[in-house]
């Protein structure tokens, strides 16, 4: 996905830092680094209908981060439809108890969920930063350059992790199309997530992008045949 970006800004040139640049963005690649290894591995053990939509909990979150961040006060009314967002999570952790005969508490004590809502969390904290950082740069750098470091970092601990066990690599032959084909898809979203932020203040921009999960639930359905769709879909 880095790679894609660096064309663009090559074309355009790179822009004037600002102040503030580098400590929001070392720390917010602390944080992504940490929040891709929990997501992923959430989306491993769990379904992704379920994973995605703990993302909702993010915005009320950023709420709290961004005051404290970049001293945004979002309005009541967007507080309020900021909130709502997690009547509709306990609405889809609530079917999904009932749906597999558990009890709520057993769904949110399960591995992938744990990790899916600490990934969460760590993504409600590094989206002001990531914010400081655009405003003290440029969208298309940071996309560039964050994709890139939360890339190496990744590449790097995953290699040293399994390399031995001859899992790093597993999978790659089968699944190229795949591979391929979503850094596009994530150097675009990256990009416009981060333009979208010298727009909107941080916590409106995060609830927009909740809309993603949306559409994991319905791709997730269609594509990988997961069940209690519906009541997941009518909590997003």
């Amino acid at each position: 996905s880095a790679f894609i970006l660096s064309v663009p800004l090559f074309i355009f040139g790179i822009p004037e830092l600002k102040t503030g640049f580098w400590s929001a963005f070392l720390i917010a690649v602390v944080l992504n680094v940490f929040a891709q290894w929990a997501w992923y591995t959430a989306f491993k053990k769990e379904e992704a209908s379920l994973v995605a939509p703990l993302r909702l909990l993010t915005p009320p979150l950023v709420l709290l981060t961004g005051y404290f961040v970049l001293a945004e006060q979002p309005s009541l009314w967007g507080a309020i439809g900021i909130f709502v967002t997690i009547g509709g999570l306990w609405f889809l952790l609530n079917s999904e108890a009932k749906f597999k005969g558990m009890r709520l508490l057993s769904v949110l004590k399960r591995p992938g969920v744990l990790l899916g809502l600490w990934g969460a969390i760590s993504f409600a904290i590094s989206f002001p930063l990531d914010k400081k950082a655009v405003v003290a740069s440029s969208p298309l750098f940071l996309a560039a350059l964050a994709l890139f470091t939360v890339g190496i970092v990744n590449f790097v601990i995953g290699y040293l992790m399994h390399h031995r066990d001859g899992h790093f690599f597993a999978g790659l032959k089968e699944d190229w199309r795949v591979i391929i084909f979503i850094p596009f898809v994530h150097a675009a979203g990256s990009f416009l997530t981060y333009a979208g932020l010298n727009y909107a203040l941080a916590a409106y921009a995060a609830s927009v992008k909740r809309l993603w999960s949306f559409w994991t639930v319905i791709l997730s359905g269609k594509l990988l045949e997961e069940k209690n769709i519906f009541k997941k879909i009518a909590a997003i």
